[in-house]
């Protein structure tokens, strides 16, 4: 009998952790999508990220901006088409090819935490990656609109 209540507490143990607990959402970058004007651009990127619990994880790269990252972020709540203040600050190095991640210290999105109205902004489609360049394209070069897997 503890044999049996054993096994069942490792298969729901198992399961739980197969299954995750977070919403998955992925954005691909680029200047077409850029707000209220397109920039063209050769550059490109895709994001990850995984709203859990009141939590952010984030991972993903960019390319071939045309000057080096002076920021990059999180906002909403906006549809693909408005713009938004931001959520959080994503971790980019100073370059133009690179990798993002949710970073650390003060609104990174690596240590907020989520409002129940920001989940929602999340999970309903209304949030967004921007990366922001040095000189002509600083109020951003290439975007992405925030979509579950």
């Amino acid at each position: 009998m503890k044999a049996n209540r054993l096994f069942i507490a490792c298969v729901a143990a198992l399961s739980l952790a197969a299954c995750g607990g977070g919403t998955e959402l992925a954005a691909v970058l680029s200047g077409a999508a850029e707000k209220p004007t397109a920039v063209t651009t050769g550059a490109s990127g895709s994001a990850t990220v995984t709203v859990d619990g009141k939590k952010l994880e984030v991972s993903g790269s960019f390319k071939d901006l045309t000057a080096n990252t002076s920021g990059a972020h999180i906002h909403g709540p906006a549809d693909e088409n408005s713009t938004a203040g931001i959520i959080c600050n994503l971790s980019v190095p100073t370059s133009t090819n690179g990798s993002i991640s949710a970073g650390s210290g003060a609104m990174s999105c690596g240590d907020i935490e989520l409002s129940d109205e920001l989940i929602q902004a999340f999970e309903s489609g209304r949030t967004y990656v921007n990366i922001h360049t040095v000189g002509a394209n600083a109020a951003g070069e290439i975007r992405g609109q925030l979509i579950k897997k």
